[in-house]
């Protein structure tokens, strides 16, 4: 489905400041036949990432792209948060927009914002209609203190005189995955402007018992898998999560929505169409 699309910039109210939505919809009002869809970025991004996915999707619905917390143009929190307070900040803006009750959204998250995702369901069920998530970071306890290891103490960008460079060499350079040389550019630039808290998003991903919260989700729900690292958490998060579909797309890499958006976009149409 193609079509024109108007796009804008705006804020919501949440419980840390103004969260910033980069948002579209179609460009004629009337081709609004969908529920709004909301699509949460893994950190340490911004809602930009969805650029591609977000303009084909919006051609007969609203689809809202926040930045997290603490993340793109959001104000973020002065301590260091767990993801149910990501999630609740979210939630906050999402409620400020006038979501909730007879008013519901789809949302679609990934990595990261698989997490928050999870936890705008679990914490605004009145919010929900149906919800997808790729890349589910669900891990066994035991995993989840290792992967925790590795990130503690932040990001040594005022140690490390070589920081900046091995980045830009990663996330950009050598980045031939994660879409066009433009488009890997700004997200090295969204890494750097999370600033020396930029680590606080994966932290909190490793601090949450996806056990617990996954089993919660009581609406339908759609888990696309990449031939990525999440792969087999993802296959495993399937297998709690009680209304779950598990869709693989192992031709696709770790970021499928930007190499691939047109095939992405088919099936979450397939999933999101449902009355």
């Amino acid at each position: 489905m193609t079509g024109a699309i108007k796009k804008w910039k705006h804020y919501a109210q949440g419980r840390y400041g103004q969260v910033h939505f980069v948002s579209a919809k179609p460009a004629n009002p009337g081709a609004i036949i969908r529920p709004p869809l909301i699509c949460f970025h893994p950190s340490p991004t911004s809602g930009e990432m969805f650029r591609d996915l977000q303009a084909l999707l919006a051609t007969n619905r609203i689809v809202h792209c926040p930045d997290t917390p603490g993340f793109g143009n959001s104000d973020g929190p002065t301590t260091q948060p767990t993801m149910a307070d990501y999630g609740g900040g979210l939630a906050d803006a999402l409620a400020d927009l006038g979501f909730g009750d007879n008013n519901k959204v789809d949302i679609f998250g990934f990595h990261t914002g698989s997490l928050c995702a999870v936890e705008v369901a679990v914490q605004r069920p009145d919010m929900m209609r149906r919800v997808a998530l790729s890349g589910v970071p669900h891990y066994t306890a035991e995993d989840r203190a290792k992967q925790r290891q590795g990130i503690a103490g932040g990001y040594p960008m005022f140690t490390d005189p070589e920081y900046v460079g091995r980045m830009y060499k990663r996330l950009v350079l050598e980045g031939k995955d994660a879409g066009e040389l433009e488009q890997r550019y700004y997200r090295f630039v969204n890494r750097l402007k999370a600033g020396p808290n930029g680590w606080w998003g994966p932290d909190a991903v490793f601090s949450m018992d996806t056990g617990f919260q996954l089993p919660r989700l009581k609406m339908p729900v759609l888990l696309l898998a990449f031939n990525e690292m999440m792969l087999q958490p993802t296959r495993d998060a399937a297998k709690i999560i009680p209304h779950a579909r598990l869709v693989e797309m192992l031709e696709l890499p770790m970021f499928g929505f930007i190499t691939a958006p047109e095939k992405v976009a088919n099936e979450l149409r397939s999933f999101l169409d449902v009355t």
